[in-house]
């Protein structure tokens, strides 16, 4: 009976040893196939055509300095975060500062900067919303700029400074904007 007992423990034994490989197998497989944060895989994949669309634009190639934003803006509608669609927004307008159409980015960098601001909200990041409002700012929009402190107040709150500075970023983008283009008023 003795030699049954320890037969029977070495079953068990290979078993359990089976069972337990198993799942270390199983739980290395599931990790090599699970997502990972965005910003680990995304954070040098933008860097690099934006940094290909800053050469091209220094060199005077339109064209080439486009190509590499509409990467840049592939990847940051991916990484599912707000940072990215704030820097293809900033892009945007630097492509059109050189291009001399100015005009024709603002709808481009309005659209990251408003997918920005909706996933700032998403993401709980009062930092984010405020870099959505100063962007904002920078495009004149104070009726954005108001929703995107209105959301960073909803998220904890904002500090006094902060909403002076983008105010402050506001009044000087409508000043210039009024100059540029005549405030229309008497």
């Amino acid at each position: 009976m003795g030699a049954r007992l320890r037969s029977r423990g070495a079953v068990t034994a290979r078993v359990l040893g089976g069972a337990l490989g198993a799942v270390l197998l199983l739980g290395t497989a599931m990790a090599s196939f699970a997502p990972r944060h965005p910003d680990d895989a995304r954070s040098g994949a933008l860097t690099a055509p934006l940094q290909r669309m800053d050469e091209a634009l220094a060199a005077g190639d339109i064209g080439l300095a486009e190509r590499a934003w509409h990467d840049a803006y592939g990847q940051a509608l991916g990484s599912r975060r707000w940072e990215g669609m704030v820097e293809a927004g900033d892009a945007a307008l630097r492509i059109r500062a050189v291009a001399k159409a100015q005009r024709l980015a603002a709808p481009t960098a309005r659209q990251a900067y408003l997918t920005a601001l909706v996933r700032a909200r998403g993401q709980g990041s009062v930092d984010g919303a405020l870099r959505t409002a100063e962007a904002f700012a920078r495009l004149g929009d104070g009726e954005v700029v108001e929703q995107a402190l209105q959301v960073a107040r909803d998220l904890g709150g904002v500090h006094p400074e902060a909403e002076a500075r983008v105010r402050g970023l506001l009044d000087r983008s409508t000043r210039a904007s009024e100059a540029a283009h005549g405030s229309g008023k008497p």
